[in-house]
């Protein structure tokens, strides 16, 4: 399971590098390809989502404490190190924080089909950040998962509450 696990993560990476073509010249048809095979890889976590939530969190925790400690060190304490302003570990961890308090909600709840679409969302948001080298598409897929879960109404707050129940004056 751990070995198609990381197969299926290389795909969904792989598809997002194809489709994005990080700054050369990709052909039409790897482009089709990739966004094919991303349709799939997303198919398949829509309906296995429930799986993968939990590790999905525990990976989004283990990248904060990544990047707390790129943040304290100012570099990356991998192999080979890069050194960044401290100000860009400083905004991707505020942005996988955020993700990962959208996320702990379903540790104990299983997610609804609009909650679904909306992790796999992160996911790919995810994989397009790593892609990109940015923060901006997991702060989209944060900002999407959150609008979500305002909608159907988390922890009582949101816009549901508001309008079911209440009987016309």
């Amino acid at each position: 399971m751990i070995l198609l696990t990381l197969a299926f993560i290389f795909l969904v990476l792989v598809s997002a590098a194809s489709l994005i073509g990080q700054g050369k010249y990709i052909q039409p048809i790897h482009r089709i390809l990739g966004g094919c095979v991303l349709a799939a890889t997303s198919t398949v976590m829509f309906m296995t989502v429930r799986h993968w939530v939990k590790w999905f969190f525990g990976f989004l925790v283990y990248s904060i404490l990544k990047v707390a400690t790129s943040f304290v060190l100012g570099f990356t304490p991998s192999l080979p190190s890069i050194v960044r302003p401290r100000l860009i570990f400083l905004e991707f961890l505020v942005t996988l924080v955020i993700a990962t308090a959208l996320c702990t909600r379903y540790l104990n709840h299983a997610p609804n089909k609009l909650e679904s679409a909306g992790l796999v969302g992160m996911v790919i948001a995810l994989s397009f950040s790593i892609v990109c080298d940015s923060n901006v598409p997991i702060l989209a897929g944060a900002a999407v998962l959150g609008l979500i879960q305002f909608v159907n109404g988390r922890r009582g707050f949101g816009v549901r509450r508001l309008f079911v129940g209440r009987r016309p004056n």
